[in-house]
């Protein structure tokens, strides 16, 4: 049996999330697309040989790890937008001025503000999410002040009586009534958005970023629908003289949007993932999953696999992938806690104000029996309502999950990716019991081809020589984007990079994962 028909043999059955955007794809496309720049010196005195090289012969060629590539190269300000704004803005004021001299004024500066406003707020690379909500929180503002003009200025045709003891208590009737439903839509709309506008505005794989890499990579997607896997076979023996038979499998995604997805952590330019099936002594032995940088593990008796047309379980683990952070799990998973991920000091501190924001929510918002619940609960177990986990288990009418950040959520209900059997025998989660709907229903296309393309890594091809990273650097380590499926991440006070655990040593991984369950 050649190595590709071994890999073959116990390929993976991915199942994706309904509104997933990214699959596996091949990484030459995706270079094609990419530019790359120096992130160091090394890499910058190395950079002026290479500089008539095409990027997809130079980047195995490069000796320092001191690079990065940016998939999203188009420019995203545009500046014809701020000329058009500046002269029609001119052009108003004259003409309000010609009109009606102070008071057109008085009306065209607001008018062009809030387009200015608006404008910004479309061209700026933080949250589009909350331009929505901005826009409707402004218009309930102006409806309160616009009034207080008309009370100021006296009119001839209206007595006094009429304008104060009549006109105005409705005035402070609608008012009142505006300024609640305004504090509820900034807390339940605005403010809970805030975490990741604070991550989105430190960041190099903005929102708006992951928007543009989306509509690349559809693009790619038309010319090169088949997805593609990485496969990579070791041979090793271990002290008892067993011998193991390691097939890797290696996944390469154009972008990890998973804080767009889902409220998830991190955004970052190119993702690399990976599952491994063990053998020993020829037999199947367990599964290695990658999540997040690490791993899990689960023995092959108990991993589940694809059934054929017959109802007869084949060799084919299947897999979840994760919704926008593409972490793989033997089973449909939602998770919603920190402790699967061991974030940094600020994703810790947006952990905390993500907290208190909802335990806010709750304390204004008490309508839903829901709601009163969760509150009786945190008083009477004294829980810590400022740990994400207070609210890990509630779910009410509205928000379903009251928290927002972080989830995980491989459910399996959307697209169906390798050997195709009886795939109703295999469990999902529904996203729309954990998504709002405008999560669930995003727009997203799906690969019109199913079936794995097989691509032998044995060999090494130049790209897996590159040390740098798949995707934009970021003054947040999070955020910037991966090294590839043979180099780990540069280590503070370390002179170069290693080789992962999981490539080099993949029975120490295997060790390694194996104690983490005892």
């Amino acid at each position: 049996m050649t190595d590709l028909e071994l890999l073959e043999k116990y390929e993976p059955v991915l199942r994706f999330a309904k509104s997933e955007r990214f699959f596996p794809m091949a990484v030459e496309p995706y270079l094609e697309q990419c530019s790359i720049f120096p992130s160091g010196p090394h890499g910058a005195a190395e950079s002026f040989a290479h500089l008539n090289e095409p990027l997809i012969k130079r980047i195995g060629r490069l000796k320092s790890e001191q690079y990065f590539l940016r998939f999203v190269n188009k420019p995203l300000n545009d500046s014809d937008a701020w000329v058009w704004w500046g002269v029609l803005s001119v052009i108003g004021i004259v003409a309000a001025w010609s009109a009606a001299g102070l008071a057109g004024v008085e009306t065209a500066i607001p008018f062009s503000l809030l387009t200015a406003l608006i404008i910004f707020m479309l061209a700026s690379p933080i949250r589009l999410r909350i331009i929505p909500a901005a826009l409707a929180a402004i218009f309930f503002v102006v409806l309160e002040i616009a009034p207080i003009w008309f009370f100021i200025h006296p009119r001839e045709f209206l007595s006094l009586t009429v304008e104060y003891l009549i006109l105005l208590p409705i005035y402070l009737i609608i008012l009142f009534y505006f300024s609640v439903r305004t504090m509820k839509f900034i807390l339940e709309r605005i403010i809970p958005e805030g975490p990741g506008m604070i991550m989105d505005m430190l960041s190099q794989a903005t929102e708006k970023i992951a928007q543009e890499a989306y509509l690349q990579y559809i693009k790619i997607l038309k010319e090169e629908p088949a997805p593609v896997y990485y496969g990579r076979i070791l041979y090793e023996m271990d002290e008892q003289k067993n011998k193991w038979t390691i097939l890797q499998y290696h996944f390469f995604y154009a972008f990890n949007d998973w804080r767009l997805a889902v409220n998830g952590i991190n955004h970052h330019e190119g993702d690399w993932e990976m599952v491994a099936v063990y053998l020993k002594n020829d037999l199947p032995y367990s599964v290695l999953f990658s999540q997040h940088g690490a791993g899990s593990i689960e023995k092959w008796q108990t991993v589940i696999k694809a059934v054929n047309k017959q109802g007869i379980l084949t060799l084919h683990p299947v897999v979840y992938v994760a919704l926008g952070s593409h972490a793989n799990y033997s089973k449909p998973e939602v998770i919603r806690s920190p402790s699967m991920y061991k974030p940094g000091r600020l994703q810790r501190l947006l952990f905390w104000t993500d907290g208190l924001i909802h335990y806010l929510f709750l304390l204004f918002n008490q309508n839903q029996k829901a709601r009163q619940i969760a509150l009786q609960e945190i008083s009477i177990k004294h829980t810590a309502f400022l740990a994400e986990d207070a609210f890990i288990n509630l779910r009410d009418e509205v928000d379903h999950y009251v928290i927002s950040l972080p989830m995980e959520l491989a459910s399996g209900d959307g697209f169906r990716l390798g050997f195709q059997g009886d795939t109703l025998r295999e469990r999902i989660l529904r996203s729309s019991s954990y998504l709002k709907r405008t999560l669930s229903d995003r727009e997203t296309m799906y690969p019109n081809v199913k079936e794995w393309q097989r691509v032998l890594l044995n060999s090494e091809p130049d790209w897996v020589q590159y040390k740098g990273l798949w995707g934009v650097k970021s003054m947040l380590n999070d955020e910037s984007g991966p090294p590839g499926p043979k180099w780990d991440k540069p280590k503070k006070d370390q002179a170069g990079v290693q080789e992962r655990i999981r490539w080099s040593r993949p029975l120490a991984w295997l060790a390694e994962l194996e104690k983490k369950i005892r």
